[in-house]
């Protein structure tokens, strides 16, 4: 149940963080600058990287902060397995956690096939047979700096030139290539070693890694593609920035679309693992672009990238805090200590042992939880004051914990003759397996 619990927080958190992304893009997109919106969904995509566990780490920012209050009362209670809930209770929860991930896993499967796929592709591949495409790709690379061993290779089912790889990238040229005028193949050229300088390959991996984990969450799906399409604009920025001109670079994007038309309708390759230089939906928006795009020179485009970088990291850091101490607020309690004399102290009446986990029990997990809470006047537990300081593992056995809690009864503390709250209450819960029965 606590692994359902923790799943759903999760997604809705992904939702609310890929939408705040949205309005920052809706701001930033009427500068028009690619480079800045790529970083920006490069900012998101590391932000529902980093989700799953910020809630672990401000669980212990909030548990080190309330270890440092004494507390009213600390009490330890040990849980055995003799409390087992029954499997019926779980198997639905556990069905459901169970076909999520199947369904991850399926998504996943699917890089599998592709990385097949292109194998085979580059197996059939060819060397180029114009060595003038060697020393142009030599050229560019020192021009770009790019140190990296990048192979060139050519292919006649291929529907557009595509780039892959990280450590030893290879670009991948349609058989048609060899019509082109130097020109356009310079542009191809310098189009996808901006993809390798830029390490695009690695991000966009990345980038559909994550909405597998978060399949179910449709604005991840869009998020991956506005990383996709500003990384394809984020080059076509770069090569302009490279001293070509825009018109000639628009004709030469225009001209390879039109050339491979015959072959993208045979299309052999995923674009899952590699990164292609055309896309028949965002051909005509990107040439658009080019024909509008105001090129920066060196020193300009660095300054906006800075400033870029420093507003995503904020925004990224300001957003991941809200995510992450979403709960840790809300746990935030001012505890009064009485200063004056205790005329009765908090006695603990009736405590009810929380349920084992199922799952925890089947699989031989044992670990704890660390509840606080506040006794009231009445010598019940406010239910709206409990809150889980720390656990081990995390989300197993909190649920059972605060449940259990829930029931406690108390004999209330007694100052001047008057029953009062007593805040920060703690409870130590121990899950323990019992040891299984010796044969005499």
């Amino acid at each position: 149940m606590e692994q359902a619990i923790w799943l759903i927080d999760l997604l809705g958190k992904s939702v609310l963080l890929v939408l705040v992304f949205v309005l920052a893009e809706k701001l930033l997109s009427k500068r028009r600058v690619a480079a800045s919106q790529h970083l920006l969904w490069l900012g998101c995509l590391c932000c529902l990287i980093m989700l799953p566990v910020t809630g672990v780490i401000f669980q212990g920012l909030q548990f080190e902060e309330a270890a440092g209050a004494p507390a009213s009362a600390l009490f330890e209670l040990r849980v055995s397995t003799l409390q087992s809930a029954s499997t019926g209770s779980w198997s639905f929860v556990t069905l459901l956690i169970a076909l999520y991930a199947s369904v991850a896993v399926l998504l996943m499967s699917r890089l599998l096939i592709a990385a097949v796929r292109l194998a085979s592709i580059v197996r059939q591949s060819q060397l180029p047979a114009d060595s003038r495409t060697v020393t142009q790709l030599s050229e560019l690379k020192d021009r770009l700096q790019i140190k990296r061993p990048v192979v060139l290779r050519v292919n006649d089912s291929l529907d557009s030139p595509v780039s892959f790889g990280l450590l030893r990238p290879t670009i991948l040229l349609p058989g048609v290539s060899s019509k082109w005028s130097d020109s356009v193949v310079t542009d191809v050229l310098l189009h996808e070693l901006c993809h390798i300088k830029r390490l695009d390959w690695l991000t966009a991996l990345l980038s559909y890694l994550t909405t597998c984990a978060f399949w179910i969450n449709p604005l991840a799906w869009v998020a991956a593609k506005r990383l996709h399409e500003s990384s394809e604009n984020s080059c076509d920025a770069a090569v302009l920035r490279a001293g070509r001109m825009n018109t000639d670079y628009a004709e030469s994007l225009l001209g390879v679309a039109t050339g491979c038309i015959h072959a993208r309708r045979s299309r052999r390759i995923s674009s899952m693992l590699v990164q292609t230089m055309h896309d028949r939906h965002t051909l005509k928006q990107r040439i658009s672009r080019v024909l509008e795009e105001n090129v920066m020179n060196a020193q300009q485009s660095k300054r906006q990238m800075r400033r870029s970088l420093a507003a995503v990291a904020l925004l990224s850091a300001t957003v991941l805090w809200v995510m992450g101490s979403h709960q840790m607020l809300q746990a935030q309690e001012q505890p009064n200590p009485e200063s004056r004399d205790v005329d009765q102290e908090l006695i603990p009446l009736n405590t009810v042992e929380p349920m084992y986990p199922q799952q925890a029990a089947d699989e031989r997990i044992e670990g704890w939880v660390h509840v606080r809470f506040t006794v009231t006047a009445d010598g019940v537990v406010d239910s709206d004051s409990i809150r889980v300081l720390e656990a081990e593992p995390p989300y197993m056995f909190d649920h059972t914990a605060v449940a259990a809690t829930k029931q406690f009864r108390f004999r209330p503390r007694v100052v001047a003759g008057q029953a009062v709250d007593v805040p920060n209450v703690q409870y130590v819960f121990r899950y323990e397996l019992e040891a299984p029965a010796s044969d005499e």
